[in-house]
C-alpha cells in the first residue's frame, strides 16, 4: 500500500507539536488505532487497499478495486469509529495524563467521524445504508443534504462558542474548510 502525506497534514502535525508535548503522540496513536480498524475490517472482508492519503482532514483509504458490496463498505467504514470507541471506553477509568490525552483524542476521532458528512465514515455508512434501497442519485442527495446540515450546524455552533466564550476558532475554520473542500471545489 502506498502512503502519501500532504503539506497541510505536516503543518497540522507541527501545530500539534506546539500545543503540548503529549498531544501529538496521543493524536497520532488515536489516528493509528482508527485506521487499523478500517484496515483490519478490509482484510477480514478480503479487500486489498491500494493507497492511503493523509491530509488536513484525516486519512483516506483507497481500495485496489471496487468494493464487493454496500455491506462491505458499511463494515469497513464502521470499523474505524468502532475501534476508536473501544479504545476510548477502555481508557475511561485511567487517569494518567497520557491516557486522558489519548482517550480525548480517540473519542473525538470516533464522534467526529460518525457525523454523516461526505468522505467521513458516517457519510460512507449513510450512503451504504441508503444506496441498496433507493436510486444511487437519491442516496447521493441525502448524503449531500446531511453534509450541508452537519457542516452548517458545526459552523454555527463554533461561531456561538467563539462569540459567547471566546473559545478557539478552530472548529469554525475546520467546518468552513470542509464545506469549501466538499462543495466549492471540483475533484
Amino acid at each position: 500500500m502506498r502512503i502519501s502525506i500532504s503539506p497541510t497534514a505536516l503543518l497540522f502535525l507541527a501545530v500539534l507539536t506546539l500545543k503540548g508535548h503529549l498531544l501529538l503522540p496521543a493524536s497520532l496513536l488515536a489516528a493509528f488505532v482508527h485506521e487499523c480498524g478500517h484496515l483490519l475490517a478490509a482484510t477480514a472482508l478480503g479487500v486489498r487497499m491500494r493507497r492511503m492519503e493523509i491530509d488536513l482532514f484525516g486519512a483516506k483509504l483507497t481500495p485496489a478495486g471496487l468494493l464487493p458490496s454496500y455491506r462491505a463498505e458499511l463494515l469497513i467504514a464502521a470499523a474505524g469509529p468502532l475501534f476508536s470507541l473501544l479504545l476510548g471506553a477502555f481508557l475511561l477509568p485511567h487517569q494518567g495524563i497520557f491516557a486522558v490525552y489519548l482517550r480525548d483524542a480517540t473519542l473525538s476521532f470516533a464522534l467526529f467521524n460518525l457525523l454523516p458528512i461526505r468522505d467521513f465514515d458516517g457519510g460512507r455508512m449513510l450512503h451504504a445504508c441508503l444506496a441498496p434501497y433507493t436510486r444511487l442519485q437519491t442516496a447521493d442527495r441525502w448524503l449531500t443534504l446531511s453534509s450541508y446540515l452537519c457542516l452548517l450546524f458545526l459552523f454555527l455552533f463554533s461561531s456561538c462558542l467563539l462569540l459567547r466564550y471566546g473559545q478557539s476558532p478552530a472548529l469554525a475554520v475546520l467546518s468552513a474548510s470542509l464545506f469549501a473542500k466538499l462543495f466549492l471545489t471540483k475533484g
